[in-house]
């Protein structure tokens, strides 16, 4: 009887330079060691049933990747999918499963935004998330925003407008741990045509401001007032970072 999950994982640190290519070996390897009972593709070349949504730029780093797993034979979810996240390489983890009942809609469908954030150094902090609010209100009341977007094959100009759902500049404070340091988040529709955060950057401030330090996929699911709920557990990623928790 197969069994099949829908699970929530991180790649943070050194596997946010994995390609899409490869993921699917890390995968296979990772439930070899974890000696779970994957369903395999029939076929001259079988495959693990292990399915990616929508592939991650190399070099960003997520903590809202998506995967569905399906399994030959019933496992125990809690014990299971804990070993098979030790298994996986440091910076890999999964955060949140969920069996998928019967007739449940496919998962892409299930991501149908995502939360994007944006991070830039402690360099001019209130005049750069002054910057980056204006730009954002003003990207919002617009109607089209075209950039071009550089690639091997030819430049080509798309419009961000459509995809760009919520936009929201921070600034956080720094801890012992970690300076600090301006945040934008946005909210971008999965659905249409792509647009990526550097899109969104060549949209906002290309000339005045540095290319973003660091950029997190946080989470895809469902866009709810004042943030973005997860598609598997419904818990909602804010818009505006809760910096006191975050603290806590």
């Amino acid at each position: 009887m197969l069994q099949r999950y829908r699970i929530r994982w991180t790649k943070v640190g050194r596997t946010r330079f994995i390609s899409a290519r490869d993921l699917t070996s890390v995968w296979e390897r990772a439930l070899r060691r974890a000696d779970l009972p994957i369903a395999y593709s029939e076929g001259f070349t079988p495959h693990p049933k292990v399915s990616f949504p929508d592939a991650l730029p190399v070099g960003v780093r997520s903590t809202g990747e998506y995967a569905e797993l399906t399994f030959a034979a019933p496992i125990e979810p809690a014990s299971d999918l804990a070993a098979l996240s030790a298994t996986l390489p440091a910076g890999m983890d999964i955060t949140t499963y969920l069996e998928v009942p019967d007739g449940a809609p496919k998962l892409a469908k299930m991501l149908r935004v995502t939360l994007w954030e944006l991070a830039w150094p402690p360099v001019d902090l209130t005049e750069l998330r002054e910057l980056l609010a204006t730009r954002a209100e003003e990207l919002l009341a617009s109607t089209s925003v075209e950039v071009i977007r550089h690639r091997p094959d030819g430049d080509r100009t798309i419009d961000v407008r459509p995809a760009v759902l919520a936009l929201a500049a921070s600034t956080r404070p720094g801890t012992p741990t970690r300076d600090a340091h301006t945040v934008l988040r946005a909210v971008l529709r999965n659905d249409g045509p792509t647009v990526r955060p550097t899109d969104l950057h060549a949209a906002l401030a290309p000339d005045e401001v540095a290319a973003p330090a660091a950029v997190t996929r946080c989470v895809q699911g469902t866009e709810v007032p004042g943030g973005v709920a997860d598609a598997l557990d419904g818990e909602v990623e804010p818009l505006v970072p809760d910096v006191d928790a975050e603290a806590a």
